[in-house]
């Protein structure tokens, strides 16, 4: 842009904020350009580390101008690496940004992190990313810290996790993944930590099942995201730690009162209410991954109040296998459910169980609304058709049936539709996109 013609020349070299932003994965001249026009600006710095001819030129021009750094990124797969931060003894007045990740692959051992970096204070550090490193939080306070990401694949304790957190009130963020072999959860403590600010908290699945949520008081915390084998007892079917939340500390989550809608997923499940929304994912393919009750019974959390049901997965896809016994199941444990989708799923056991004769009683007596997305799913309008009629016989028809196709639907559904209108109190097929169910959104 500098060559477009000298009066663009002569306003980006003379705009200081334009050239802020120092990567040392180029060339040391082209640094030094930048921080020349840079000025008095605050800097935003990152390396890459991957030979050593690139610590020297980082590692003066860094520390030179520390006073001066705003952000400070450093990628490394030296060995060497715990040597270099020990250079950082200076204060960094102005560095609200700090992001350090170690390449476990180079560095099985992983690099100690030098407690006294920065002389030990970092006044400003709103945002801290920790990955791969070994070092004792206990030993840092951060009172302005609204970010925490955590990586660490040697053990750290709970206490210190929970007393390094206590340390920074302001926290909004927190994600740790400690990728270890876990140990049994420790018992929650008489006194808990308060994070009055947390917004978002995600743990892996060590992490769920290190206990350290039950230290933890959760007062405005509005999205929880939780990994690993949920089972309700200490120990998984495997004979590992299992990831639970103890029962005393249900009162501390706020997101986990007032539950009205569930989304169940092949192996994960989220739970929403007015107060946000509580996820539960198990990234492996364990017993009980087909819709049943252990989708909500697992977890000491009320579902009973669940007004809206979602069921399904993408449809990119095959669609997710039931069974009318684990579909039973699930819906007596939902008894007030009224709105129910089913996106992408087999569709026959939801019929046969929302059908189910009456000495067996009806399942969700109180469901108005039945939303079906085929996507790549399958649809049996004749089962459709005797589920809803079962219903108007022994109690009283389905309110709305919508039916959802990727395309225009065959004459098959056409006829079998016509039957259907008189057992329904409202009935509507149109052909539109498959909602995209995952994990995140």
């Amino acid at each position: 842009m500098t060559h477009v013609c000298r009066s663009w020349r002569n306003v980006l070299v003379s705009t200081p904020s334009l050239w802020v932003h120092i990567d040392f994965t180029t060339t040391s001249k082209q640094a030094k350009s930048f921080l020349r026009r840079s000025r008095d600006q605050p800097l935003d710095i990152y390396t890459f580390l991957v030979n050593k001819d690139r610590v020297e030129p980082f590692l003066s021009t860094t520390l030179r101008n520390i006073h001066r750094v705003r952000r400070l990124g450093i990628f490394s797969t030296l060995p060497h690496l715990k040597g270099m931060l020990t250079q950082f003894t200076e204060l960094a007045p102005k560095l609200e940004h700090l992001n350090i990740a170690n390449d476990p692959i180079m560095n099985r051992r992983g690099i100690e992190l030098y407690d006294g970096i920065f002389g030990g204070r970092l006044p400003k550090l709103t945002s801290l990313s920790l990955h791969c490193l070994r070092t004792n939080l206990r030993a840092f306070h951060f009172p302005s810290l609204t970010r925490f990401d955590l990586v660490m694949k040697t053990h750290i304790s709970v206490q210190d996790l929970a007393l390094f957190l206590e340390g920074c009130p302001l926290l909004e963020f927190i994600q740790i993944s400690l990728s270890y072999s876990s140990q049994p959860p420790v018992a929650p403590p008489r006194e808990r930590v308060r994070l009055a600010a947390l917004k978002e908290l995600r743990f892996d699945q060590t992490a769920s099942t290190s206990g350290l949520l039950d230290h933890l008081i959760l007062l405005k915390c509005t999205e929880l995201r939780l990994t690993g084998r949920f089972t309700g007892k200490i120990l998984s079917q495997c004979g590992d730690p299992a990831a639970r939340i103890h029962p005393s500390s249900i009162d501390h989550i706020s997101v986990a009162r007032g539950i009205t809608k569930a989304t169940a997923m092949p192996n994960s499940c989220i739970l929403s209410g007015p107060n946000g929304n509580l996820r539960f994912y198990s990234f492996e393919r364990i017993p009980g991954e087909t819709f049943d009750a252990g989708f909500f019974t697992l977890f000491p959390i009320s579902i009973l109040e669940v007004r809206e049901l979602w069921v399904g997965q993408s449809a990119r896809g095959s669609p997710w296998d039931q069974t009318t016994t684990g579909v039973c199941s699930a819906f007596r444990v939902l008894k007030k459910v009224e709105d129910l989708t089913i996106v992408n799923c087999e569709t026959e056991p939801f019929f046969a169980a929302l059908g189910a004769p009456a000495d067996v009683g009806v399942l969700l007596p109180g469901l108005r609304r039945l939303t079906i997305h085929v996507g790549r799913g399958d649809l049996d309008p004749s089962a459709l058709v005797r589920c809803a009629k079962a219903r108007k016989g022994c109690f009283q028809p389905l309110g709305e049936v919508t039916v959802v196709f990727e395309e225009e639907p065959g004459a098959g559904f056409i006829e079998e539709a016509r039957s259907l209108r008189d057992l329904v109190a409202q009935l509507t097929y149109h052909v539109g996109d498959t909602p995209k169910l995952d994990r995140e959104h």
